[in-house]
């Protein structure tokens, strides 16, 4: 990250009013980090939700998309990335990362789906909307890594998180089982203001000369205050 250009991971957009702007703040500029962090059967899960999927048109997924197929690895880079962008403090950010499935519809219009294994709730995308927005702006405005262009889809009609939610096991033997999972998909409506208006915020912690303040709500940030009250006899 330098001085005037800072990097953003479409996943931080949604991680600082979740959780906490202090440890957000710690982690990205003084990497100062607890270490949490999502257990790696989630990320098995959604590989494996992915692979099945893949090959499939969009009415397997859900009828609420338009007919298409799911972009493959040799039509997209591993890592997009946007150009470089300014927030509404005119200051400038690019975005980069690995989207969970975007979409060719017949009609030559695009989506962006991200594949969640969690609790179904019809407003599940809401929760990750600036990710799903910020994957929008990269398409919109493509950029370049050092190893491939990342290339420019337009336009983008469908943004949404395709829900998997565990629910009973109904076969096994000596090394398998075979699970249930239930699914719903959530579709979100982009709000361009909403996002710059999420980014300046995002900016305004990591530009800042001091970490913002303990929060309450935080356990983590509780835990540190009460350390640091310990008294050791």
């Amino acid at each position: 990250m330098t001085e005037n250009l800072i990097k953003l991971a479409p996943s931080s957009l949604d991680y600082p009013p979740m959780k906490c702007a202090r440890c957000f703040y710690l982690d990205r500029v003084k990497r100062i980090s607890i270490g949490s962090f999502p257990p790696p059967v989630f990320s098995t899960l959604d590989v494996a939700q992915q692979n099945y999927f893949k090959d499939k048109n969009t009415s397997d997924l859900t009828d609420q998309l338009p007919p298409g197929k799911i972009m493959q690895k040799g039509e997209l880079p591993g890592t997009v990335v946007s150009t470089e962008m300014k927030d509404n403090k005119n200051r400038k950010f690019l975005i980069g990362g690995r989207p969970d499935i975007v979409i060719k519809f017949d009609n030559g219009e695009f989506g962006i789906i991200d594949f969640k294994t969690t609790n179904l709730k019809s407003n599940k995308a809401e929760s990750y909307r600036y990710q799903l927005e910020a994957y929008k702006q990269i398409f919109t405005n493509p950029g370049a890594t050092k190893t491939a262009p990342t290339p420019k889809l337009s336009p983008i009609t469908h943004m949404g998180v395709l829900q998997f939610e565990p629910t009973n096991i109904f076969n096994h033997d000596d090394v398998n089982c075979q699970l249930n999972l239930r699914m719903s998909y959530s579709r979100l409506e982009p709000d361009e203001v909403k996002f710059f208006k999420r980014v300046t915020y995002i900016m305004d912690i990591l530009t800042a000369s001091e970490p913002p303040p303990f929060k309450d709500e935080c356990r983590d940030c509780q835990f540190v205050k009460k350390q640091s009250d310990f008294k050791y006899e």
